[in-house]
This record gives structure tokens, C-alpha cells and sequence, in this order.
């Protein structure tokens, strides 16, 4: 069974699309704060990790994740080794190394959960597609730009909000000094133009025991929507 788990303003549709593997070998759980889910106080990043632990992945699986889904990923994979046998983190990061940059980031993120809360969702994606670190490297078909804005609008602002605040990367911890304790065949993909996650993810490959690293050309962070066939054939390889 392959457990993948969507980003930020996803939901359990994406990784369906991309992969196109039947039910039986794939499961994409809807994360808390996106569609119909709430996202309490009491969920943060590890103990969204034991539930997903104790439920897709409680007979063992592959795990892979993209952004906010891959810090997940990753936090399960350390958490209980046992149960994941192969590890694919798609534009995601082990947290960050500077408390500094955390806390800024943290900052940022009250500041947009507070957009949501107060202005609702369509002020807010307005301003997550403006984003820097999301513009593709190339621009996306109209039909797929309609998509992404329709699944982005189509969410609980309040959830939204829980899930930047309990699961965004400002709350992430720190796991660079765990990453050589990861026991999973690991692959790493970035696209070519995220010169950020492209860095990350390198030197994230250095200290992995297992791991490499795939850089997509023609993409930037969302991968999986601008070279799907590349993402699909790399993870669908990788895990056979």
C-alpha cells in the first residue's frame, strides 16, 4: 500500500489524479483543516503522525508526501521506522535550523490564518496564489489553474486556519539532527526552478543514510502539478 499525503489547500483528490493507482494500493487520508475536517488544537504535526501511523500505515506502508504532507511524512517515518519501507518527500523540508526564521515564519502564518478568520477564503487564496514560491515554472493550462482555485475555495476558512497554524511549517520542529536515523530508502524530488527545496533537499541527501535526490526539470514547487508524468514514473519506479 502506497499512503500519500497532499499540501496545503489540497485534498484527498491530488495524489489520485497524479498516480492513478487503483483503491486497493493507494490511500490519500484527507488531512485535518482541509474539505470537511476540522483541525483542533489538540493536532500538531507528530500527533498527526501517530493517527496516520495507526491508520493507513498500521500494517506497513510506502509513505510519500508533498509540502506540508512530506513534513508529515517524514515525522512518521522517524517516529516508527517499522512501518515505513519506503520514503518519498516531494518539495518538503525536515523544518528549520534557525529558530529565528522559524518564528518569523510562524509569525507569518498567524498573520494569514487571521486573513482567513477575518476575510474569508477569497481575499485569502487572492494571496497565496500570489505567493512567490508557488509561481510554476512555466505557466499552467487555464483548466489546470481553474482546478487548483476551485479545491483551494473549496474548504472551512476556519480550518484552514487551524491547519497554518498547527500544521504549517512555522510548527514544525527541527529534525535536521534526526534525519541520519531514517532507516527508509528515501527519494527526494524538487523542481528544477525551486532553488529553495532544490537546496533543502540536497543537503538533506547528505546526511539521509538511504537517499537520493531527483530534480525535475520544468518545475518549481508544486511538481506533482507542472510534470505530473515525471512524478508519477519517478515515485510509481521507486517504489516497485
Amino acid at each position: 500500500m502506497l499512503v500519500a499525503l497532499h499540501g496545503f489547500t489540497e485534498n484527498d483528490e491530488v495524489w489520485r489524479e497524479v498516480l492513478g493507482l487503483p483503491r486497493e494500493r493507494l490511500a490519500c487520508p484527507l488531512l485535518p483543516g482541509h474539505g470537511f475536517k476540522p483541525c483542533p488544537p489538540g493536532i500538531g504535526v507528530a500527533t498527526l503522525a501517530d493517527e496516520i501511523a495507526t491508520g493507513p500505515c498500521s500494517g506497513g506502508c510506502d509513505l510519500m508526501g508533498y509540502s506540508m504532507g512530506g513534513r508529515i511524512a517524514l515525522h512518521l517515518a522517524l517516529d516508527r521506522p517499522r512501518q515505513v519501507r519506503r520514503l518519498i518527500l516531494v518539495s518538503s523540508g525536515p523544518g528549520f535550523r534557525d529558530d529565528a526564521l522559524q518564528g518569523s515564519r510562524r509569525h507569518s502564518e498567524e498573520m494569514m490564518a487571521e486573513i482567513l478568520e477575518q476575510d474569508g477564503l477569497g481575499p485569502f487564496v487572492a494571496w497565496w496564489e500570489a505567493n512567490p514560491i508557488l509561481k510554476p515554472a512555466k505557466p499552467l493550462p487555464r483548466a489546470v489553474e481553474e482546478q487548483v482555485r476551485s479545491r483551494r475555495l473549496n474548504h472551512d476558512p476556519l480550518g484552514l486556519a487551524g491547519a497554518l497554524r498547527r500544521l504549517g511549517a512555522g510548527a514544525m520542529p527541527n529534525l535536521w539532527d534526526r534525519l541520519g536515523s531514517v532507516r527508509a530508502p528515501t527519494l527526494l524530488i524538487a523542481g528544477a526552478a525551486d532553488q529553495r527545496y532544490c537546496q533543502v533537499m540536497a543537503d538533506m541527501a547528505k546526511v539521509m543514510p538511504d537517499a537520493r535526490l531527483a530534480v525535475v526539470p520544468d518545475a518549481g514547487h508544486a511538481i506533482h502539478r507542472e510534470q505530473a508524468t515525471a512524478v508519477r514514473d519517478l515515485a510509481l519506479a521507486f517504489v516497485s
